[in-house]
């Protein structure tokens, strides 16, 4: 009776994982897909950009139409992993992680990059891909009349392996993602098995589809020598502290304006205006809206030594407004664009390899807004092809450690 048990199980999750892998493998392919068409469309009418202000209400408008939860459902998914593991009671998370979720999440990161904010789409991404699991869960417990109280953390581990694995075509980095996110203190083994079908399908599938991920371009690694552990641990750390700056910064010009504003759109209409007046500022030294929207093009200017060497600070500052003005993406590729320009300008102060150190530094400084070191190194693996894992890794590590309990995920169950 164990062993049938126990087979069934594995049945279980083998059709959890394969079935979520597949719908957000999709999912994430027209949302990617989207956002390619909108950023295209914005680049083609720079005037686009004047919207932001008319586009940071809407987007204010959207969540208090559909609900306020919505906007922090990255945050309640974390809480019902975490609840879950400790065995508390089902809470209200479940009227919060819904596939309505991720339609919502779609149109807001839509605005957000068709009025040219700057931010990135991770974050959304991983909202619909929780969202699919969740429909992916509704339909078991249809087929099967199970009770959803003893899968639901596994459903949504899976939704958050297959949306960052397919996003960025990393599927390591996704299972990683899937399985730490909520909690970095530990690895959630017993999801090990259907976070790995549901990442490696999502990517094999978006893959197929021809999804549209970040441009790397080529580079070299540093040698492994005495001298460049050395280096290499000095940069990381000193990128360790900059991601702690990133996300005090972030999170405290939001909260001066929510707290200094008490109209919900006043409080979003404010910063906007801030970001439009950045912007044009930008553009006007720089002739480019590169540091507004994802940021793609920017990334790769970056690791070819192409960008200002404040490009770092340009694209901080925007991100800061972007966020105060309430727009939805997500913060991750605007962490790899400001670590990519730490790494620039550091190589370039020294005279060290620039291609090289922008890829440690946006490594680096994902890992230590994250809390993720060994998700960042496998992405630094998979997404950048930094073939030499060694002192990818000691980046990852370091960084981490330097940022203490800092992060862009609230909630997470800190490792200390």
């Amino acid at each position: 009776m164990e062993y049938n048990s126990n087979k069934l199980n594995w049945l279980f999750q083998l059709f959890r994982g394969f079935l979520t892998g597949a719908l957000v493998g999709v999912l994430m392919t027209i949302f990617a897909l989207s956002i390619n068409v909108v950023g295209k469309i914005n680049s083609s009418y720079p005037f686009l950009v004047f919207l932001i202000p008319l586009g940071a209400v809407a987007t204010t408008f959207l969540y208090k139409v559909a609900g306020t939860r919505y906007r922090n459902s990255t945050t309640e998914a974390i809480d019902d992993i975490n609840n879950r593991s400790r065995n508390l009671a089902k809470s209200q998370v479940q009227h919060a992680v819904c596939p309505q979720m991720g339609a919502i999440a779609y149109i807001a990161t839509l605005i957000t990059h068709i009025t040219g904010a700057s931010g990135g789409k991770e974050g959304s991404g991983v909202q619909i891909g929780l969202a699919g699991a969740s429909a992916v869960e509704m339909l078991e417990n249809k087929l099967f009349k199970l009770n959803s109280n003893n899968n639901s953390e596994y459903y949504l581990m899976c939704g958050a392996s297959a949306a960052f694995g397919a996003l960025f075509s990393s599927p390591i980095a996704g299972v990683m993602f899937g399985t730490q996110f909520a909690s970095p203190k530990t690895t959630r083994l017993d999801a090990w098995l259907p976070c790995t079908i549901s990442s490696f399908t999502a990517v094999i599938i978006s893959k197929l589809l021809n999804i549209h991920i970040l441009h790397i371009p080529e580079f070299i690694p540093l040698d492994v020598t005495v001298s460049n552990y050395l280096i290499v641990a000095i940069f990381a750390v000193l990128a360790g502290f900059y991601s702690r700056l990133f996300c005090f910064i972030t999170h405290s010009i939001k909260h001066i304006f929510q707290s200094k504003i008490k109209n919900e759109y006043l409080q979003v209409l404010v910063p906007s205006i801030i970001l439009l007046g950045v912007s044009i500022i930008t553009y006007a030294f720089t002739k480019s809206f590169k540091y507004n929207g994802l940021g793609g093009a920017l990334l790769s200017d970056i690791i070819e030594g192409k960008a200002n060497h404040v490009a770092d600070l340009m694209k901080l500052l925007m991100v800061a407004f972007t966020f105060a003005a309430g727009f939805a993406g997500g913060e991750v590729v605007p962490l790899l664009i400001v670590g990519a320009g730490f790494g620039m300008s550091f190589a370039s102060l020294f005279s060290l390899p620039v291609s090289a150190f922008a890829v440690l530094g946006a490594i680096s400084m994902l890992s230590g807004g994250t809390n993720l070191p060994l998700a960042c190194f496998a992405l630094g693996l998979e997404l950048f092809g930094y073939s030499e894992p060694t002192l990818l890794f000691l980046a990852a590590a370091l960084s981490f450690l330097a940022s203490g309990t800092s992060g862009i995920y609230n909630h997470q169950k800190k490792p200390y």
